[in-house]
């Protein structure tokens, strides 16, 4: 009796590693899509309304799902520590913060931190335009792994147990 209730928690555990880790892809999907949807909020909210950055990174942490609203959110309280600490420092750190994005996908990020708020209105829309595009190819990419990963990550999840209750037996 309680070798089969070993073997089914293994089967069950083996299975849940599987689906766990193909839900992680999905996670790093929809939080590079978040990324997108924020800096076209952002991008959007400063040329046609020309909201100032500190109020304007506090209503997209509020407007964005997470985690861009988390990010958001870290930014707009870097602005109001601007005396002790440099913008473009608060940027990279709460850039360094959003874990589920790749290397790639943060590194697009960087520039913004040094051009928003404080160059003409062409380079920040530029700097904007050059990192949504990086995040979109990050989004292909992201899909395309998904789609390709995910499966992967289930079978071998569900065939792991099943190979362990067999062994066990």
């Amino acid at each position: 009796m309680w070798k089969l209730v070993g073997a089914v928690l293994v089967a069950a555990g083996s299975g849940w590693l599987g689906l766990s880790a193909a839900s992680g892809l999905t996670s790093r999907l929809r939080a590079v899509q978040a990324m997108i949807a924020g800096l076209e909020l952002l991008e959007r909210e400063l040329w046609e309304h020309g909201t100032a950055l500190p109020e304007l990174l506090a209503a997209l942490a509020r407007r964005c799902p997470p985690p861009a609203a988390g990010f958001f959110q870290r930014c707009a309280q870097g602005c109001g520590q601007l005396d002790r600490v440099p913008f473009g420092e608060s940027w990279r750190q709460a850039v360094a913060e959003l874990e589920l994005l790749s290397p790639e996908g943060q590194a697009a990020l960087l520039p913004l931190g040094e051009v928003l708020g404080r160059y003409e209105a062409d380079s920040q829309r530029q700097a904007l335009e050059h990192a949504r595009q990086a995040l979109e190819r990050e989004e292909l990419r992201a899909q395309e792994e998904r789609r390709r990963l995910g499966r992967v990550y289930q079978t071998l999840g569900l065939s792991g147990g099943a190979f362990l209750v067999i062994l066990l037996l």
